[in-house]
Formats: structure tokens, C-alpha cells, sequence
């Protein structure tokens, strides 16, 4: 297994599992997400793996003004269902999937959401945008948006998913102007840029990607990316996902140009799924071996059982383990959030591991 500077450097820190006041254990609570992205969470350790983003405000984390308008804005709007005449400059939105939400953040109009359906199986809206994304009030799932909360808010403009809810797009023009973008994950750049489109910011979006490419592209010239391999995991209750290339913290890893291993670099389907309902020496978790290895967990339940993996002979085996070289990160930030500020909080991940953890 190659070792890049990044494996090099990696610190041992102090084994601690304490989250203070603030830290919730719903992943719809502000500051949740495994008390990775909360400023004032105290944790450092998880069963041995330490853990990133404690550094994180997230209320920091969308642009604190609009983005500017063009000049002048597009008001027919080009999408993955057709083609729809917008507002020039949008007040109310509507949102139906996560990585919309992202783009709305980075385009600094954060406050301009009035409702917005919550991931599937969530109380909530994502913790690592804000508390003012995270206060929008809900429309159903993701799945199943509530037409009808829609219809209250009355929105002037409602981005929806062609991935997610085809059907839902006649009914929802009924209500406002109506946008669909593609499936959330690697697409996540077109994604942005259909929102700006309708948002009447097409340009701002447009060099939003382009200042991520850039600073993808010097991400990997200074941790030398191209040298090491990097492996993404993530803990259900009873399984552990490895994922492979067909993602969105693979389209990020892609633009920094990290590699991956060869266990990870399947296409046709989104992970590979390894039991972990009973864990023992014979369990076989060498599918997520890697230079690096960062873990996520999908629920508090997830997090709940972790030490039971992490501890485990099998877990242990991993050279990526014995070498201290294992990540906790915020599933929200590289699982669900699916967009430009999860992407920059990707970057930082792969930067923070370059230095000691405090």
C-alpha cells in the first residue's frame, strides 16, 4: 500500500469519547452528524479513530450575502424536466432535495428557503449548513414531498428532482415555477449551476465551480493526492458500506486527484455492503483497507455500535488501523449534503489529516 505525505503525518491523539452541551444525537439536530461539525464538541477520539471537523462553525458555512444577480438574468431556464420562465430574482423557494439546499447556501440564499422537504427517515433539515437552513420548516420527504406545505408556503419558485419525484412536476407548476435538476451525487456541479440558473445567478454559480476546481487542484498539488490511496466507509447499524467511484465523496476525491483502492473502484453499483451484525476474528473487512480510511455513520444507532467494529480483531487487521490512520468524518458533509460547501468541507478533510489534531 502506497503512503503519501498525507499517511505520513497523521497524528495520534488523545482518546476521548466526550461531547459537552450543544451536541445532539439526532442527525437533525444542529451540531449533530457524530458531533463532527459541532465548534463545541470536545471529542477527539471515536474507538480509536480520530475524528475531523471540530474546527467547523456551521453557520459559517453558506455565503452571508446573495450572490449577484446577472446582468441581465436569464428568465428562461433550461432543466432536467423541460424548460420553465422564472422570477429575475427569486424570494421565496421551495426545495425539494438536499443538494439544492447546498447550492441555495453557497449562492448566499440561505434565507430566501421557505420550506423544504428532509431527507428520508430525518426529523430534520442538515446541521452543517446552518441553523438558518436547519430552521426551514418541512414538506415531507425527500421521496414524498407534502404538495400541500409546498402550496402554504407560497413560494415563487420550486426546485424539485427529476431523480427523486418525476411525477411531482406537473402538479408542482401548478403551484409556482418549478425547476428539476438531475440525481444528487457526482452531478452535483450541473446541479449548482441549474440553481444559480433559476436563481437568476447563473455567473456566480459558474465561478463557484470554477474557484472549486482551483482550489481542488491545489489541494492535490500540496498534499501530493495523486500518491495515496483513500478509503470511504461508512457504519450502518448492522452493515459497513464501501464505496466505490459512482458517488459524491468520489467525484470530490477525483478532483483532487487521490486514488483509490482497487477494492473501491467499481462503477456499477454504489457500495459494497459487508455484515456487521455479528463481528469476530474471521470477519473480513480488508475491502475497506486503504492509506487512508475515512469512516461516516449513518445514524446514532450507527455511532452506538461503532466500538464494537472498531475494536474488533477483524478491524484491527487493517494496516490503515494499526498505523493510526483512520478518520471519523460527518456523514451529512460527505454522504447526504451532495454539494459545493459539503465539497469544501471534503478539502478540509483531506487537509486537516496533513496536520496534528488538537
Amino acid at each position: 500500500m502506497r503512503r503519501g505525505p498525507i499517511a505520513a503525518a497523521a497524528a495520534v491523539v488523545t482518546a476521548v469519547v466526550v461531547t459537552t452541551a450543544g451536541c445532539g444525537d439526532s442527525p437533525g439536530d444542529p451540531g449533530a452528524a457524530a458531533a463532527t461539525d459541532a465548534p463545541l464538541t470536545s471529542t477527539t477520539k471515536i474507538a480509536g479513530a480520530g475524528v475531523l471537523g471540530n474546527q467547523r462553525r456551521p453557520d459559517d458555512s453558506c455565503a452571508p450575502d446573495p450572490a449577484p444577480l446577472d446582468d441581465p438574468p436569464e428568465r428562461e431556464v433550461r432543466h432536467a424536466a423541460g424548460t420553465t420562465e422564472v422570477a429575475a430574482d427569486p424570494q421565496r423557494i421551495a426545495v425539494l432535495s438536499g443538494d439544492q439546499l447546498d447550492a441555495l447556501c453557497a449562492l448566499g440564499l440561505q434565507s430566501r428557503v421557505v420550506v423544504a422537504a428532509v431527507r428520508d427517515g430525518s426529523s430534520g433539515q442538515p446541521s452543517y449548513l446552518g441553523r438558518v437552513i436547519h430552521d426551514v420548516p418541512a414538506a415531507g420527504e425527500r421521496s414524498a414531498p407534502d404538495l400541500a406545505a409546498v402550496k402554504a408556503a407560497n413560494p415563487d419558485l420550486i426546485l424539485g428532482s427529476q431523480a427523486l419525484t418525476p411525477e411531482a412536476y406537473g402538479p408542482l407548476t401548478a403551484i409556482a415555477p418549478t425547476v428539476f435538476t438531475g440525481a444528487p451525487g457526482p452531478g452535483w456541479q450541473d446541479t449548482l449551476r441549474t440553481v444559480g440558473a433559476a436563481t437568476g445567478r447563473a455567473g456566480a454559480a459558474n465561478q463557484l465551480v470554477d474557484d472549486f476546481e482551483r482550489a481542488a487542484d491545489k489541494a492535490s498539488a500540496d498534499e501530493d493526492a495523486t500518491h495515496y490511496q483513500v478509503s470511504v466507509v461508512r457504519l450502518t447499524e448492522n452493515t459497513l458500506r464501501v464505496y466505490g467511484l459512482d458517488d459524491f465523496p468520489a467525484s470530490v476525491l477525483g478532483a483532487v486527484g487521490a486514488d483509490r483502492p482497487a477494492t473501491q473502484r467499481f462503477k456499477d453499483k454504489p457500495y459494497e455492503e459487508i455484515s456487521t451484525s455479528e463481528v469476530s476474528p474471521s470477519s473480513d473487512f480488508s475491502a475497506a483497507e486503504g492509506d487512508v480510511i475515512f469512516l461516516s455513520f449513518d445514524s446514532p444507532a450507527a455511532k452506538a455500535r461503532a466500538p464494537e467494529v472498531l475494536e474488533s480483531e477483524a478491524w484491527k487487521k487493517l494496516s490503515a488501523v494499526r498505523d493510526n490512520r483512520v478518520y471519523v468524518v460527518n456523514d451529512e458533509v460527505w454522504q447526504t449534503g451532495e454539494g459545493l460547501v459539503a465539497a469544501r468541507g471534503i478539502l478540509a478533510d483531506l487537509t486537516v489529516v496533513n496536520a496534528p489534531i488538537n
